[in-house]
Parts: structure tokens; C-alpha cells; sequence
């Protein structure tokens, strides 16, 4: 320290000496030491008092700490629904092709029937109907119908061989009876009681014996329990309930 203070006393002394045109040679025999005063007073210059400047102290800047914790966000995953907003009703586009309605066929008369009247039904009549064997009837019931099924009266039927004819309307409304004794006939609905002819479809032959009636129509007339009684009837009794056999036939006009 004491020689920070030699060292400031000869910078102030050179500086005043330059300042006034003199020198100090004489006056100072060594750094550090002050000569004599002399007559002259001469005043001593004080070294200026040097403050030291505090070096500035940086203080660091804290960064704010957040404690508070962050609330997520919640994104959502739902579809938004779309209202439209217009309430006018689409227009198409393609405009549909109208196909026209084809006119209905003008109906046609229908062709005649090739005959004028045809079997309906028949059925061999049945054994408890025709009173057994040795009283059993031997006739063939004839019933004609229109083509609504209903009676027809005066009605001329008789069998192919021209041997009998009956009338309907005999027996009953639209009925006739015709006996059928030891023979097979078949029958055929021939003309009105005017005289108009008619054609016809022809009947199964009519039998009064078992030798030519099918074993169907024995065995649903009661007259057979089964194809083998059937059998063993026309092999051992071919004149089983001979000349006893009764049939229906109904026929019926086609137009």
C-alpha cells in the first residue's frame, strides 16, 4: 500500500510539473522519499482517495415453478349429426320409362266339345245297396246332368245295340232306370224326346256276372275283400251272385 501511494505522489508531481514547466529532480533523491522543505512553500497535493466500486453481484433469476398440474383436455370422439336444413324433397335425376299397359286379348269363343255329353261318374253299386246276392237287383241307374250339374229332363238314353231305351225324368228328375238281365250293355245318351240327336261318350260295359267286372270295382262294392278272395271267387265260383249286379252312371253335358 505504501508503495501504491509513491507511485500516485510522482504520477500527480510529473503531471503539476508539466502543467507549470519545471522539474522535480532536485527535489526528490529516490521514489518514496520527500526532501526538505525549502523557503519557497510550496503546497503538497493530496492523492485523491480511491473507492473501491463494489463488483456487482448477479443474482440469478429463478424460473417460476408451476405447481399447478395441467388439466388435459378431453377431445371427443363422437360423430356430430348433421340436420338438414333444407326441407325440399330430392328431384331425380333419370326420369322412369312408362311401358304401356297392353290392351287385354278380346276373349274368343270357346271351342265346341267334340260331344255333347260325357261320363261323369259310374261306380259297380254296392253289395249292401243292392240287397246281397240272392235277392241283389240287377238294374243300372242313369242319372243326366247340364253343364251347371244340374237335372235334364226327356233325355233319350239307350245302350249301343239299339235293344232298350229310357227317357229321364222316369225315375226322378234327370233319372232313368234300365233292367239289365243276363247280357252286358254299354250306354250312350242319344237324343231329346223331340228327336234332337246328340253325340256322346260311351259307358264301361255293364255286366250282370263277375267273369267281366274288374277286381277294383268288386273289391270297393264289398263284393271281394282283397285280389286273392277276388281270384279264388273266379276261378271256383264264376256264378257268384250271377245276374245280381247293379251299376250308376251319370252323364253330364259338356256345353
Amino acid at each position: 500500500m505504501r508503495q501504491l501511494r509513491g507511485i500516485l505522489f510522482l504520477f500527480w508531481i510529473g503531471l503539476l510539473a508539466g502543467c507549470s514547466g519545471f522539474s522535480t529532480p532536485a527535489e526528490v533523491s529516490q521514489v518514496g522519499e520527500v526532501l526538505p522543505e525549502t523557503s519557497t512553500s510550496t503546497p503538497t497535493p493530496h492523492p485523491p482517495t480511491l473507492t473501491a466500486t463494489p463488483s456487482r453481484t448477479l443474482t440469478p433469476t429463478n424460473t417460476p415453478t408451476s405447481t399447478t398440474t395441467p388439466t388435459p383436455t378431453t377431445t371427443s370422439t363422437k360423430t356430430p349429426t348433421l340436420t338438414p336444413t333444407s326441407t325440399d324433397t330430392p328431384v331425380p335425376t333419370d326420369t322412369p320409362t312408362i311401358t304401356p299397359i297392353p290392351p287385354s286379348p278380346t276373349p274368343t269363343d270357346m271351342p265346341t266339345p267334340s260331344i255333347d255329353f260325357q261320363i261323369a261318374f259310374w261306380r259297380l253299386w254296392p253289395l249292401e245297396l243292392n240287397s246281397g246276392c240272392a235277392k241283389g237287383m240287377h238294374t243300372i241307374f242313369i242319372t243326366v246332368l247340364d253343364v251347371e250339374e244340374k237335372p235334364l229332363n226327356d233325355i233319350v238314353v239307350g245302350d249301343t245295340w239299339n235293344n232298350v231305351e229310357t227317357v229321364t225324368g222316369s225315375k226322378g228328375a234327370g233319372k232313368a232306370e234300365i233292367n239289365l238281365w243276363s247280357n252286358t250293355m254299354e250306354l250312350v245318351v242319344k237324343k231329346d224326346i223331340q228327336g234332337q240327336p246328340y253325340t256322346s261318350e260311351v259307358s264301361f260295359p255293364f255286366s250282370s256276372f263277375m267273369t267281366t267286372i274288374p277286381n277294383e270295382q268288386m273289391i270297393q262294392a264289398g263284393y271281394c275283400a282283397n285280389e286273392l278272395e277276388c281270384e279264388w271267387k273266379r276261378a271256383n265260383d264264376s256264378y257268384y251272385c250271377g245276374a245280381h249286379y247293379s251299376w250308376e252312371v251319370i252323364f253330364q253335358k259338356t256345353y
